[in-house]
């Protein structure tokens, strides 16, 4: 059930804030590296990740998209766009810090998309 109601409150929110393009991959992995790297960065960041004052620099060149050609790959661009929900919680704004318990749930839940930012399996 718990699944059925966070994919209709995505379903929600994707459709929410669809107006015009897509936006491109390098976009999208700089917005997850962002919002996981605000100030003050969760203990979930710091330990999981391993990263401190240079995280946004660092997880962008762990994932790639410090190149402005980057392009999904695996994780593949669906699996990133479902794990980042969480962060939105908070807000869209992309300097809203998202929660912390929100943060853990995404690198808790996606794997896959955590061992792409650095986390060890």
């Amino acid at each position: 059930m718990r699944a059925w109601v966070c994919g209709m409150v995505g379903a929600a929110a994707a459709v929410a804030g669809c107006s015009g393009p897509p936006a491109p991959d390098v976009l999208i992995c700089r917005d997850v590296v962002h919002r996981l790297c605000l100030e003050p960065l969760c203990a979930q960041v710091t330990f999981r990740l391993g990263v401190g004052d240079s995280c946004e620099s660092a997880l962008e060149q762990r994932t790639g998209c410090a190149a402005d050609d980057f392009t999904f790959t695996a994780p593949p661009r669906e699996r990133v766009l479902e794990c980042r929900l969480p962060l939105l919680r908070a807000g869209i704004d992309p300097d809203q810090h998202p929660d912390c318990a929100d943060v853990g749930e995404t690198l808790d839940l996606c794997t896959d998309v955590a061992q792409w930012l650095g986390a060890s399996p």
